[in-house]
């Protein structure tokens, strides 16, 4: 039986999916998405809390960014790495989340 952070991160990838539409995410890509959210899921953030301590209240809002940089990333017909990294980046930059990598 996966841990929650494994099903958070279902979520996560699910979410991701939904925004790219149709759209083939290459290897590479899929490896970022991976290597950038996974550990991000239980790392404490702000005040000591991880994004996995308050999905409860704030999981809604993490999926819908994780669907927007999904749209973002699609190029072509396809998710390549450097689109979704500029993708992500754009997402976190502009969002006031204190729980986003970026912001942390």
């Amino acid at each position: 039986m996966p841990n929650r952070k494994e099903a958070l991160m279902v979520q996560a990838v699910f979410a991701f999916a939904q925004g790219c539409g149709g759209a083939q995410i290459a290897e590479d890509a899929a490896e970022w998405f991976h290597g950038q959210y996974y550990p991000w899921i239980d790392k404490p953030k702000q005040h000591g809390k991880s994004p996995q301590d308050v999905w409860d209240q704030h999981g809604k809002e993490f999926l819908g960014r994780f669907k927007e940089i999904g749209r973002r990333a699609v190029s072509g017909g396809t998710v390549e790495k450097a689109a979704l990294t500029s993708a992500a980046q754009a997402v976190e930059t502009e969002s006031e989340c204190p729980f986003c990598p970026l912001n942390a």
